[in-house]
């Protein structure tokens, strides 16, 4: 809305001068050939006789010599018997202008957003709950564009849970990130039942033994602490053998996976999507020990939905999500997004796709699929994208109704925008932060995107939309090929595919800096390697899935080509 600038005194000259006595009794009035005005009065001491000459279009002088301002527009001029009074309007202001007036609480000028946390927003209130902009420095968990209590956001931005937060069960359904069977604040697992955010007085060289896992006294990552100080970037294996491929239950090296897929966690397990060997696999996080739970466990791709998961066929699943009872997976090759029962014996259900190419929206089997990759639970609703598609959609297990939020099928490219004017040029996975914001991987597009589930905004988080490899704040940051991403609530971690390492994206301040592994500074080819250290010195081939499991502090990634899962803590 455009409002005039604020009127002050010292801009209207001499006001008071504006104002007129009322015509005494005997004042002689003459009319000049310009339709001015003049009025003579005899004054009752016999002194000099004055003399007003008086405009009706601009000023009015007197034998003073002072020359005044008609009152501006939306002025009050009130006559009595004894003068005239001028009352000055209400202090107006010009938001945008980038000068704070009369009750604007900032105003940045052209920088004024409705987009970015902290911005001055474009009716120049400051940034705060209830904007719909999720803002980490304000210490908002949430913020659901409204001042409601009871809907999953608090009044102050606080994410609302169930009342079985604090049992020890992990209810990721209900809202939880973490449950350490208490209530207390300040140790890593707040009193809602989320991830209180790590890194306060990480730097110092001194370790908080409840929210800190190392404190080396610097904020630079690649080496023995990350910046947040809740990884030492220290790498081990955890599942299979490095360069064996194979489908082979048992406990840690003695297993065999294929190399791809995807990974989701709850409190106790790991779940592999085991691309390759058409199947499920869950990995028990304290003992390693893997179990195929759904699909053939001798590789056998197909389509089947059964009662017992090892009934159930698959054809190349790619990606998985889960909300601690329900395992969503989507089935490639078959176009389906399917189901499994995390309780025994794991049955397998079909949700929606009828098995043919495409990205119609619909219930259930009305719905289409063409290359779904990843998947990610957040608030009652699995988040899928779509990679040959180029866009971001919403699958509601309640009603099974699948839509369309952000991009336009088939029209690829790279734009920030809401809804259809939103672009991805080839996105491969996404994860949720548990605040209402999702991050994706744009592998093709070298960038990770965000998307406000509040007002459907997709924004740019890091990555400059070039391949490249630097580390840096947000767009100053440059990305090779994202794939895997894993949240632990304050920052980002993804794997660079090509570049071979894994890398780490702080929430709040968009920066990117290298966890683990050797880069080749963006050229490609990039030789891989296997090697087990710290920080860079550390090596790995193909990061292609991450997952962040709180209770352990720890980072499982899918370390494709090597074969294996490999573990950071």
């Amino acid at each position: 809305m455009h409002r005039p600038h604020s009127l002050i005194p010292s801009a209207l000259g001499l006001l008071s001068l504006v104002s007129a006595c009322g015509l005494p009794p005997g004042a002689d009035t003459e009319t000049a050939s310009d339709g001015s005005t003049a009025t003579t009065t005899d004054t009752t001491s016999g002194g000099p006789t004055e003399t007003t000459a008086v405009d009706p279009t601009t000023t009015s002088t007197t034998d003073t010599g002072v020359t005044t301002l008609d009152p501006p527009t939306g002025t009050t001029t009130t006559t009595t018997t004894t003068g005239t009074s001028t009352t000055m309007p209400d202090c107006l202001a010009e938001c945008g202008d980038g000068v704070v007036e009369c009750d604007e609480a900032c105003d940045a000028g052209p920088d004024n957003n409705d987009i970015e946390p902290g911005a001055c927003r474009t009716d120049c209130t400051a940034a705060g709950c209830g904007d719909g902009v999720v803002d980490l420095l304000l210490a908002e968990q949430c913020d659901d564009g409204n001042p409601d209590d009871g809907d999953g956001c608090s009044a102050t931005c606080q994410v609302e849970v169930g009342a079985a937060c604090g049992d020890g069960v992990l209810d990721l359904d209900q809202g939880e990130e973490c449950d350490d069977a208490n209530a207390d604040p300040e140790d890593g697992c707040g009193a809602n039942c989320q991830l209180e955010p790590p890194g306060d007085g990480c730097g110092d060289g001194l370790v908080n033994a409840v929210l800190d896992v190392c404190d080396d006294g610097n904020l630079a990552n690649g080496d023995a602490c990350n910046p947040t100080c809740n990884l030492a970037n220290t790498t081990s294996l955890f599942v299979g053998t490095q360069g064996n491929l194979g489908l082979k239950d048992g406990i840690g090296s003695d297993a065999r996976i294929s190399g791809t897929g995807g990974l989701a966690v709850d409190l106790t397990h790991l779940y592999l999507a085991d691309a390759q060997n058409n199947c499920i696999r869950r990995i028990d996080i304290e003992s390693a020990a893997v179990e195929t739970i759904a699909g053939s466990n001798t590789g056998v791709s197909g389509y089947a939905d059964a009662a017992d998961g090892l009934d159930a066929r698959f054809a190349s699943v790619d990606a998985i999500a889960t909300d601690g009872k329900t395992l969503w997976v989507s089935d490639g090759m078959n176009k389906l997004l399917r189901a499994v029962s995390l309780t025994p014996p794991f049955a397998v259900t079909t949700v929606a796709g009828d098995g043919t190419t495409g990205v119609a929206d619909g219930i259930g089997t009305a719905a289409t699929f063409d290359d779904n990759r990843g998947l990610t639970y957040y608030a009652g609703h699995v988040y899928m994208v779509d990679a040959s598609a180029a866009v971001l959609r919403r699958f509601d297990p309640v009603t099974q109704e699948v839509v369309t939020l952000a991009g336009l099928a088939y029209e690829n490219g790279s734009a920030d925008g809401v809804g259809e004017e939103a672009r991805f040029t080839s996105p491969r996975d996404l994860t949720s932060d548990n605040s209402g914001m999702l991050y994706l991987a744009d592998t093709n597009g070298f960038a990770i995107r965000s998307f406000n589930t509040v007002t459907g905004h997709v924004g740019t988080f890091a990555g400059t939309g070039s391949a490249g490899y630097v580390d840096g704040v947000g767009t100053g940051a440059a990305i090779h090929r994202p794939r895997g991403l894993a949240s632990d609530g304050a920052s980002l971690y993804f794997g660079e595919f090509g570049q071979h390492t894994v890398r780490q994206g702080i929430f709040a301040t968009r920066e990117v800096s290298t966890n683990a592994g050797q880069h080749c500074d963006g050229v490609t080819p990039c030789p891989g390697d296997y090697i087990e250290g710290t920080g860079v010195e550390a090596r790995f081939n193909a990061p292609f899935a991450l997952a962040y499991h709180y209770p352990s502090k720890s980072l499982f990634v899918l370390d494709s080509a090597n074969r294996v899962i490999r573990r950071v803590e």
